[in-house]
């Protein structure tokens, strides 16, 4: 799932002083810290894997491995609160070992197999959301499925774990439950990490490369969708699973050796063209996630270490697929060496037109792993382990291909996906256009992209509902709040320090963070009573438009944003524009 490499490190982590101050949250976890602000009690973040288990199980020694690995993370301990005073950044803490292996016998009713009530109620407890303030933030629980046949279920928050700490996890639980010579404790964790990165000042030559090599790109991919996109983006999510068979894979494998590019290059420009033919766009931008394991002391080591970053594919319509994969091969090699700008950085940095309706920089993601998601093993069990990807979507589009645990050249790949914009039907249909221009292109790589399979009209076929145009903007209210515009300037001057604070100004104009937000939206509700989301402050980012917006009182559909009218489109290019030539007159001045 994640692209790595692997470079010099001279410079030193250092212990953290544990006695200096709260615990920091490292750049990757501040970013998806304010994510789970914005969508509270959403499963998309968590990380499931489930294990079959055929054979006698000692299910105390199973429980004491779990407890093993507990005790030598503290990530797996680890929990999330708010800050409280100015700059209101979050605070790690770190909790004593606290392990449940609960024992769950599968109840079957008749009306389905027992595997498939298995595989339910395993992805039932995939979509339980985690309390980030209380923890924990892993959660393992035995399923028993008949005589000697177990299903382990294992899920963790992204906060604390990724693809490789998986492995890590299930690696360590093997060498518990084996009865192995328990190891110290790692001598660097991750607070140290996390710490030691933020510390670092951001690269001002990395930054520039990004800020140039992005200009004049396409900030939102425009897929067509199945129903009008909605002012504000939700979380609701399904999954759709395709399993690429072998007939596919080998030829697509025996390519990309001949081409001297990696499968994940093959496959992801596979993936980039599809999304230009649908979007109908020449250049799309696809987000990757990168590791930041770059050095042998964080191998071993449970945690976050994942960025994801743009991957820019110019998928003109004459170019041969043979030629955009060398192009995207180059690509993604510039992406890893400048790999030390994190996607919020770079949201900073561009400054995109804040729109609730669409994620920010990118909206596909792409993942791809020649391996099983993991490869788990118990001393005198068999075992097959199983993705369970939960119910949630991070971006409109997000595909995740790896090695099928059967083995061979088999691939399973699972499309996850928006379901406020998409219907089911319409992603299968997506997968299997998917597999047919992969099929194409491998067979003539020197096709051009416009002759490859994959169009709109073979996904949408007519009649096609009006799928691009956006969900209509009405326009607010101009009733008078002046008690609430004086309530909100006064929380706005508190949380921001200033007394400057105009009824249009901009929040994140006025030197305004996201976390500073947070801040905003506890004042309000507390002063005022107003109950609004976290995420209609950021529609309505002027003192004057959630003024009128809180004014307005419950409604029953959903918050109208600010109207984008021309006027409102040339002033947030203006901002934009003033912003960048202010950053860009400090990095000359540096």
């Amino acid at each position: 799932m994640i692209e790595r490499v692997t470079v010099a490190a001279p410079d030193h982590i250092p212990a953290l002083d544990r006695a200096a101050g709260p615990l920091p949250l490292s750049g990757a976890q501040r970013a998806l810290y304010l994510v789970e602000l914005l969508h509270p009690g959403t499963p998309m973040y968590n990380i499931t894997v489930a294990v079959r288990l055929a054979g006698p199980l000692d299910v105390p020694r199973l429980r004491s491995a779990v407890a093993r690995v507990v005790a030598r993370h503290e990530s797996l301990r680890s929990t999330f609160v708010p800050g409280t005073a100015p700059s209101f950044e979050p605070v790690l803490r770190i909790g004593d070992p606290a392990v449940e292996l609960p024992v769950v016998e599968l109840d079957v009713d008749g009306t389905e197999s027992a595997e498939a009530a298995a595989l339910r109620l395993a992805q039932a407890w995939a979509d339980e959301p985690f309390d980030l303030r209380r923890g924990p933030l892993l959660r393992t629980r035995l399923l028993l499925t008949g005589p000697g046949r177990h299903l382990l279920v294992v899920t963790m928050h992204q906060l604390v774990s990724d693809g490789p700490s998986l492995q890590v996890f299930f690696d360590e639980l093997a060498q518990g439950y084996d009865g192995e010579p328990e190891r110290a404790a790692p001598a660097l964790r991750f607070a140290d990490f996390a710490a030691w990165q933020r510390a670092r000042p951001v690269d001002a030559v990395q930054l520039g490369w990004w800020r140039e090599h992005l200009a004049g790109a396409p900030m939102v991919l425009r897929l067509p969708t199945d129903k009008p996109r909605p002012p504000v983006v939700g979380t609701h999510g399904g999954n759709h699973r395709h399993l690429l068979r072998a007939a596919v894979m080998t030829p697509a494998l025996r390519l990309a050796r001949q081409l001297r590019v990696t499968p994940f290059v093959l496959v992801l420009t596979a993936y980039a063209a599809f999304l230009s033919r649908l979007a109908e766009s020449r250049d799309v931008l696809v987000g990757v996630p990168v590791s930041a394991r770059d050095r042998a002391e964080l191998e071993s080591m449970i945690g976050f270490f994942a960025t994801t970053l743009p991957v820019l594919v110019e998928a003109h319509a004459e170019r041969g697929f043979a030629d955009l994969c060398r192009s995207v091969q180059a690509e993604l090699l510039d992406v890893l060496t400048y790999r030390e700008v994190t996607m919020e950085q770079l949201v900073q940095e561009l400054a995109p037109v804040r729109d609730p309706g669409h994620a920010p920089l990118v909206q596909a993601f792409f993942s791809f792993e020649q391996e099983p998601i993991v490869s788990p093993r118990l001393a005198g069990l068999r075992t097959t382990a199983i993705d369970l990807p939960p119910s949630g979507a991070k971006v409109d589009l997000d595909m995740l291909v790896f090695r099928s645990a059967t083995g061979g050249d088999d691939f399973d790949l699972t499309l996850t996906y928006r379901t406020d914009l998409f219907e089911a039907a319409t992603i299968a249909r997506m997968a299997e256009h998917f597999e047919r221009l992969l099929v194409a292109a491998v067979t003539d790589p020197a096709a051009p992209i416009r002759s490859l399979p994959g169009s709109v009209e073979d996904v949408f076929p007519l009649p096609r509902r009006a799928a691009v145009a956006a969900a209509p903007r009405l326009d607010l209210t101009t009733s008078a709040h002046a008690g609430m515009e004086q309530s909100l300037v006064q929380i706005w001057r508190e949380v921001l320090g200033r007394d400057d604070v105009g009824f249009d100004d901009n929040f994140f104009d006025l030197g305004g963070t996201s976390f500073a937000l947070t801040a905003v939206h506890t004042l309000i509700g507390a002063r005022t009573g107003a109950k609004t989301s976290l995420v209609s402050l950021l529609e309505f980012p002027t003192i004057a438009a959630l003024a009128r917006h809180l004014g307005d009182g419950p409604r029953t559909g959903p918050a109208v944003a600010e109207p984008a009218g021309p006027a409102r489109a040339a002033g947030l290019r203006d901002r934009r524009n003033r912003l960048l030539q202010r950053r860009s007159g400090r990095g000359a001045g540096e």
